[in-house]
Order: C-alpha cells, then sequence, then structure tokens
C-alpha cells in the first residue's frame, strides 16, 4: 500500500514539475523572444505533458528494475523438496550417517537406509525425542552409542542413505525399532513389537 501511495505521488510531482517548466521555458521572452507572458496554449499543454510520460515511463522501468532485484534475492519457501518438519542440518546428516555406518555397514544399501528411516521415524513419533540427537543418545537404545561405535567416520554409502532416510525414503515400512536376532542380547524383548519387515540381518518392528 505504502509503495502505491509512493508511486503515484511521484507521478504527480513529475506532471506538475513537468508542466512548470514547460511554462517558463515558453512564457520566458529571454529563452523564446516571441513568448507571450502568461499564456500557456494547448501546445505548450502537450508538449508539458509528453515530457511528463517520457519521465513516468523513466520512472516505471527503474522501479521494475528494483523490484526484479527484491525478487531474486527472496528465498523460495515452496521448495517442496526440503522437509521443513524435520529440521536437518549438516551436523545431523553426519550424526546419522554415522548411526547407519556403525549399526549396519554390513547390510545392503537398502538395509541402511532402513535403519536410517528407523531414526527418522522416531523423530516424528510423539514417543521419542524430536532430534536425531536425542534419538540416538536416548539411554540404552542404541548399541552403537553404548560402545562408542558411533563415532567411526562413514563411509559415503552411508552418507547417501543417511539423505534418502531424511528425504523420506522407508524400506522399514514405519519401523520404529530394529534388531539382529543372532547378535541381540535379547531378542524376546521385541516379541511385543510387530514386525513390518525383515532385510538381511535386521527385523523392523513398530
Amino acid at each position: 500500500m505504502k509503495s502505491l501511495i509512493i508511486k503515484s505521488t511521484s507521478i504527480l510531482l513529475i506532471i506538475l514539475i513537468s508542466l512548470m517548466v514547460n511554462s517558463i521555458v515558453f512564457t520566458n521572452p529571454v529563452l523564446v523572444p516571441k513568448a507571450e507572458a502568461v499564456e500557456l496554449n494547448g501546445d505548450n499543454l502537450i508538449t508539458g505533458l509528453g515530457i511528463a510520460f517520457v519521465l513516468y515511463l523513466l520512472f516505471e522501468s527503474t522501479d521494475n528494475d528494483n523490484l526484479v532485484g527484491q525478487e531474486i534475492e527472496q528465498p523460495d519457501f515452496n521448495n517442496n523438496n526440503q522437509n521443513y518438519d524435520i529440521k536437518i542440518n549438516s551436523i545431523n546428516v553426519d550424526l546419522l550417517a554415522r548411526a547407519i555406518y556403525a549399526e549396519a555397514r554390513g547390510e545392503s544399501f537398502e538395509g541402511q537406509i532402513a535403519v536410517g528411516a528407523v531414526i527418522v521415524n522416531r523423530m516424528e513419533s510423539p514417543k521419542f525425542p524430536n532430534t536425531i540427537e536425542g534419538v540416538l543418545y536416548q539411554p540404552k537404545q542404541f548399541k552403537c552409542v553404548e560402545n562408542d561405535k558411533i563415532n567411526q567416520t562413514p563411509n559415503q554409502n552411508a552418507y547417501k542413505a543417511a539423505r534418502r532416510a531424511i528425504d523420506g525414503e522407508d524400506p522399514s515400512q514405519g519401523a520404529l525399532f530394529f534388531f539382529n536376532p543372532k547378535t541381540s542380547e535379547d531378542p524376546a524383548a521385541f516379541d511385543r513389537y510387530t514386525v513390518t519387515v525383515t532385510i538381511g540381518n535386521h527385523i523392523f518392528a513398530k
């Protein structure tokens, strides 16, 4: 609204100034020897309006250039590729990749994405913390945290799997838990959960 008022005021000022300048030029005996002292005839009026129109076009062109610059600088908040519900940054991705590498580096790529998806699913569940760090460091939840293997440097596959999980890919089919029955200290503890899928050595459940 303010910009419209400013633009309208500027246009009126341009027209008035143009008419005043035109009147002074065409009625000044020094500048135009045959000019009449105060008369402003139709030709002078048309000339003044013509000058005002040209100045208006220049004004509009300059204003539009500025608007284009502003539009380019504005961020795109409608980018559907960004997940705003899960606020991910580079540290989160690195932490998720480390967890995937520690828990599933011997599994298939699908199995690695599934492990990452379990962590992301927990973030979205009201039963668990809503950050990757909170989920992973919740007491007695992930073996890789307890044995400190989460601090190992992940490979590129782990990073790719982490990003795929963050983007919403979920081979675990909504699982909130996963375990390896061959290495689990208490596999019977998972009997109360509903199995969603088995991928490689891991059973996924919710």
